[in-house]
């Protein structure tokens, strides 16, 4: 029988995406970037909330955002995977797409590695601002995907 998994500070270090907040930028991905990697941005703004699953092993964050006035809503879980010790996240959207991320941590700046989606998530002193800058590759090299700021609001 596997013993069950322990609550250390890794799992506390997620406490920073906690909350709820409001998040707007601008989105590149899905426009025509062969000139301009940031060309044609579209807005976006999203209401977000983040907490802990019954246990406090798992965060669960759900985001519910607008670009260019048509829906985009994501569901993640975040967590930390016993055996390496590794942070994760799996992300499920509307559109039918999930996806599979490695989390690093240095500091205030998390990092989130996926085989064709990356962010970077700088947190301010307080935890109450994130800069997030996403990019993806669609054609073998990494072009911006979308620039936002997330207030923290409660």
């Amino acid at each position: 029988m596997e013993a069950p998994p322990q609550r250390g500070p890794q799992h506390d270090a997620l406490d920073v995406f906690l909350g709820e907040g409001t998040a707007s930028g601008v989105s590149f991905g899905g426009t025509d970037q062969a000139d301009d990697p940031r060309a044609n941005g579209q807005s976006s703004t999203s209401n977000h909330r983040a907490f802990w699953h019954t246990g406090n092993f798992f965060m669960v964050q759900d985001e519910r955002a607008m670009i260019a006035g048509a829906p985009f809503d994501t569901l993640s879980i975040m967590g930390v995977d016993p055996g390496p010790g590794d942070y994760f996240s799996r992300g499920f959207e509307n559109h039918g797409f999930y996806r599979d991320y490695r989390l690093t941590v240095d500091g205030n700046v998390w990092q989130l590695h996926g085989e064709t989606e990356r962010a970077t998530i700088a947190f301010s002193e307080d935890n109450r601002r994130q800069a997030i800058h996403w990019e993806w590759m669609p054609d073998g090299h990494w072009l911006p995907l979308c620039d936002r700021v997330a207030i923290r609001i409660d």
